[in-house]
């Protein structure tokens, strides 16, 4: 009798063991499907830069209201980029209602005092209200951030009544349900951050404004800027590109602007489309989510077997 109830309690013992380790596996599978599926940064247009500093965001201003002939900035911003190093974006708005005078994109990324950026955005006057905006910082040994803050600021005019779209979407140029441009960010690795489908472009959060010229806007308000998670040192990895790989900087022009055909664009360590989503453990062969889940299960089967043999042998010493 007393050998049974003490295999009955190795049993329990045994029986909560495996429901505690199957609780882990559980749980580790359920953390990796968020963490690569949750998209962490923002971008978008500010339509009023009050506020905002190279490396901080305030209020966010979907609209702001300006008279015909004014000259005023706006902002593109980007929220909790992580090891940022290149970037691009198409501003869209209309060309009857406001122009673009300048742009300055040495702002977040030139706030370390150790970034070489390099502006490749479009040359101005812009023809086709289609402004491609674009810089990579090509300092050797590289220098990524990580943070939040203003990647350009454009300086507007005001031409004529209406209001006018201020936005940098995702666009689909020849109207064949494919992306053709749009905005995407790269990492220190050439990998694009934030691309969940991996198609090459930004998946996460995009605020879009409004210029209102001789007229209200219609809507009212600043909304509150993303959460900030605070920037942490960029480490640079073995893996990291030098002088040898700096992003290739290749620009096409173009006699006129049409819808067939984009505007000048420029191709700076962009991204694979068909590659596989990069995470923090890649490029080691004893990391990631799939040698943790077999580290457990292998766990688990080594328990199973060590129990089973425990009581067997009790039972035949019994007999």
């Amino acid at each position: 009798m007393r050998m049974m109830l003490q295999n009955a309690r190795f049993a329990g013992v045994l029986l909560a063991a495996v429901l505690l380790i199957m609780a882990t596996v559980a749980g580790v599978i359920v953390q990796g499907g968020e963490s690569t599926a949750q998209t962490r940064s923002s971008i978008g247009v500010d339509a009023d830069p009050t506020g905002n500093t190279a490396t901080s965001l305030g209020p966010i201003d979907p609209c702001v209201s300006v008279s015909t002939g004014d000259t005023f900035d706006v902002d593109i911003l980007v929220a909790n980029a992580v090891d940022l190093l290149a970037w691009e974006v198409y501003f869209i708005y209309d060309g009857s209602i406001i122009s673009i005078v300048d742009h300055d994109v040495h702002m977040f990324q030139a706030a370390d005092g150790e970034s070489n950026v390099f502006d490749l955005s479009e040359v101005l006057p812009d023809l086709d209200a289609r402004y491609g905006v674009a810089a990579a910082d090509l300092a050797d040994p590289p220098a990524p951030d990580s943070g939040s803050g203003v990647l350009a600021r454009l300086t507007l005019k005001a031409e004529g009544p209406g209001i006018s779209p201020a936005n940098i979407p995702l666009i689909d140029v020849n109207d064949d349900g494919k992306i053709d441009l749009g905005p995407f960010l790269n990492n220190v690795r050439g990998d694009p951050i934030d691309d969940v489908d991996a198609d090459g472009f930004f998946d996460g959060q995009i605020f879009a404004a409004q210029i209102a010229v001789d007229t209200a806007c219609p809507t009212d308000g600043a909304i509150p800027p993303p959460t900030q998670v605070a920037a942490t040192p960029s480490p640079t990895s073995p893996a990291s590109p030098t002088g040898e790989t700096t992003p290739e900087v290749t620009e096409t022009a173009t006699a006129s602007p049409s819808a067939a055909s984009p505007t000048p664009t420029a191709e700076v360590a962009s991204p694979t489309p068909d590659g596989p989503l990069a995470t923090e453990d890649d490029g080691s062969t004893w990391t990631g989510l799939p040698w943790i889940v077999g580290y457990v299960v292998a766990g688990l089967a080594v328990l199973l077997v060590a129990g089973f043999a425990l009581v067997t042998v009790t039972r035949r010493r019994v007999g």
